[in-house]
């Protein structure tokens, strides 16, 4: 019966795609399984049934892992050679859609078999763009191809193809081929030792790959943990390796439980624990078994730093040159995408442990030639401080010197980009919200035009399948599938909008920082001020002298004042701060909306000083003293105003960057009642908001902000808050003369 079922379920797949002459192989039978797909293809009694079945199995390995295969599938393979050579040979005679891409990866497996990986690279970014064309789902070529920029060594080339493609596939699909692009910058980011950054990418990648490839899900978990590990940060490594193994387990994943295995050894004998070090290598030796390549020789070489470490150098010589051996027949690099291999650095430490400090040496110059050969700024930091101190130890002070000018070279490089980084993370929250944004509108697109056609399959199939249980059976499993897509999507959207009422707390944080500095300076300068009095109080007290002593008594108490005072306007500093963060309780109480306009507005300015030191800014206020109280939600109304002013100093900082002489930056704050109503207005002298986008400001996912610089969700929420408060949000706007956006609140004391 198992059989019968199988059968029919393959015959189903068949049948359906041969129902639809539209339907993508890689769409319809995502996942088939391959050996019988191939079965099927060779006893195909047509030509063009031997197209279809080839593009099919081409296609399903592009995809990638994520696909049912009964044999292991090694790297040569990975764009099925003898696939494309049957589909290329039928393509004379038979119209193959997306010939000329197939040909493309032909000849990019010929390179690499001849090493050629300029133009292996460059056949490969061929096909990646011919298949753009369709918007096919790649991830598992896009993916494939940042090994040619490993091998040849062109990392920066690396950075600026995946970057485009990345900006590409965020515009236009598929969602897919935007996993592999985070996962190829996690890798670039991984070279330039900027952990920071790559595992911000991996962790992007994660987060897609999740939802269509466990295999590359699981994958990236691992990495995460061991670049975590790498970064000093052991307590985060371990939360996302224990989040891999069971997967991995499950899914009997033995190639990523020996990577996380060799990566829990050397994690611990970083951690000084070497025999638990050991224990780890030697549990991934286990799941190796007998197979060779770059994973067994990096578990040998963990052992042998653990033995030396040990002092126990016979055992740690004897593991290095069977690391060696091993890592012979692989041709294994100093740095790969497997990660560093540091057999060289092996030998130093061995030398160095049995005091033959001219082989020593010579090991660790070897060492660092060849991080600067595979341009791994990790590897070169590592060597150039152990060169430097090394050297500095055998009294050669030239040497040591020459080490150290280049070690604090990188160093300083390494810093400018860190500078860019703090940028980034300044951001990283809105950047995040673009990314879910288009990643929301393109599962959207994908969802709806996959219901539609999964529908006319399933439907059309009907007429051509005699086992309707079988095919009712498919029609309710994708209806709970649909299901569930769509109210994943909507929890999504959800907490999308709920992020953007919380971004409001970065913009402060820079501000509190440079409010609560105040009074915490006074606290200390009066502290020791006091303390010196004390040591003048007890010398004249020594002296006999009581009234001079009661006199800086005196001072002393007035000191003591001061703190207390300076104290206390901290602690209202920091109250005022945690009633912020708070979630809004909707509950409305009397507030005074002068000194809550002022407060954010002070607190927008010093936010922006830090970020930027460049930025300045006149502010004006005119303040409406007759207002009194107000009954609003403080914090929701708040963040109305702390949008409006972020958005004007905004407008008058990029004004100010096209004109640089002759023109003052000013924004403006002020209330007035009338009526019944209050008014509130942020005004600013930028160059306004175009005519053509005026009625388009306050819907969500609106911005005229640069892509990454904008959610398009603060005047939408906003205009939300303030309709629920019974007023009414406008904006009124000049072009080249700036923009003044007002709203009103019912005024009740």
């Amino acid at each position: 019966m198992k059989v019968l079922i199988k059968n029919a379920m393959i015959g189903f797949c068949v049948v359906a795609v041969f129902i639809s002459q539209n339907v993508h192989a890689q769409d319809s039978c995502y996942n088939c399984n391959i050996d019988s797909l191939t079965q099927l293809m060779e006893n195909a009694k047509t030509d063009p049934e031997r197209v279809r079945l080839l593009t099919m199995l081409i296609d399903l390995r592009l995809l990638g892992s994520n696909i049912k295969h009964n044999n292991h599938v090694e790297m040569i393979d990975y764009f099925s050679i003898p696939y494309l050579t049957k589909l290329i040979e039928l393509s004379k005679s038979e119209k193959v859609k997306n010939i000329e891409a197939y040909k493309s990866l032909f000849e990019a497996s010929s390179f690499f078999a001849k090493k050629d990986y300029i133009n292996a690279q460059n056949s490969m970014k061929k096909s990646i763009e011919l298949f753009d064309q369709v918007h096919k789902k790649i991830p598992y070529l896009v993916l494939f191809t940042r090994i040619s920029y490993n091998l040849a060594g062109n990392q920066e080339d690396r950075l600026k193809f995946y970057t485009e493609k990345l900006n590409y596939y965020l515009k236009t699909g598929p969602i897919e081929n935007v996993a592999a692009c985070y996962h190829a910058l996690g890798g670039y980011y991984v070279y330039k030792a900027d952990y920071n950054l790559a595992i911000s990418n991996y962790l992007k990648a994660a987060a897609i790959f999740k939802n269509f490839d466990d295999k590359s899900y699981r994958n990236d978990l691992y990495v995460v943990g061991s670049f975590y590990a790498i970064w000093g940060n052991f307590q985060k490594s371990m939360e996302y390796i224990h989040q891999a193994i069971p997967l991995d387990i499950a899914a009997a994943d033995s190639v990523n439980l020996c990577n996380i295995y060799v990566d829990l050894s050397e994690m611990h004998r970083r951690l000084n624990k070497y025999e638990e070090a050991i224990h780890y290598a030697d549990s991934a030796m286990v799941y190796l078994k007998n197979r060779n390549g770059i994973i067994r020789s990096k578990a040998i070489l963990e052992k042998a730093f653990s033995y030396i470490s040990l002092k126990q150098f016979k055992e740690g010589y004897s593991y290095l040159n069977l690391a060696k051996s091993n890592s012979d027949s692989t041709i294994a690099e100093i740095y790969s995408a497997a990660g560093a291999f540091e057999l060289d650095y092996g030998y130093y430490q061995y030398c160095l442990g049995n005091k033959n400090y001219a082989e020593a040496g010579k090991y660790l110059v070897t060492a660092y030639e060849k991080s600067v050969k595979v341009k791994s700024n990790e590897l070169q930091l590592k060597y150039l401080r152990e060169l430097s101190l090394f050297f500095g130890q055998q009294g050669n002070a030239t040497l040591a010197y020459n080490y150290n000018r280049k070690f604090f070279e990188l160093t300083d490089e390494l810093e400018k980009s860190t500078i860019k980084v703090a940028q980034y993370e300044n951001e990283e929250k809105e950047i995040k919200q673009n990314d879910n944004i288009n990643l929301l509108k393109q599962q959207s697109a994908i969802q709806a035009a996959t219901i539609k056609k999964n529908n006319t399959i399933l439907w059309g199939s009907l007429v051509a399948i005699v086992l309707i249980s079988i095919s009712l059976f498919f029609v309710y499993r994708q209806y709970r599938m649909n299901r569930r897509t769509l109210l994943s999507l909507r929890k999504t959207q959800r907490q999308l909008v709920m992020s953007e009422k919380m971004a409001s707390l970065g913009e402060l944080t820079a501000g509190i920082a440079h409010e609560i500095q105040n009074p915490l300076n006074f606290v200390n300068n009066f502290s020791e001020v006091s303390n010196e009095l004390i040591d003048e109080m007890n010398e004249e007290l020594d002296k006999g002298e009581t009234d001079a002593a009661k006199a800086i008594a005196v001072d002393i108490k007035q000191n003591l004042e001061k703190i207390n005072h300076h104290g206390k306007r901290a602690d209202a500093i920091v109250k005022g701060m945690l009633q912020h963060s708070r979630s809004s309780s909707g509950v409305k109480e009397p507030t005074n909306l002068n000194a809550l306009s002022d407060e954010y507005l002070r607190l927008a300015y010093h936010g922006l000083r830090a970020k930027d030191k460049s930025f300045n800014s006149t502010m004006k206020t005119d303040f409406d003293e007759s207002i009194g109280n107000i009954n609003i939600i403080p914090q929701d109304i708040g963040r109305v105003i702390l949008n409006l002013i972020t958005n004007a100093f905004y407008a008058v900082t990029e004004k100010k960057k096209k004109l640089l002489t002759g023109y003052e930056p000013t924004v403006s704050v002020s209330t007035k009642r009338q009526g019944d109503r209050v008014l509130i207005s942020v005004k600013d002298n930028g160059d306004g908001i175009p005519q053509k986008v005026l009625d388009k400001i306050f819907q969500p996912f609106f911005t005229t902000k640069p892509t990454g610089e904008g959610t398009g969700l603060g005047l939408s929420m906003s205009y939300d808050i303030v309709r629920a408060h019974g007023g009414e949000l406008k904006v009124e706007t000049k072009e080249g003369e700036g923009t003044v956006f007002t709203f009103s609140l019912i005024s009740q004391s």
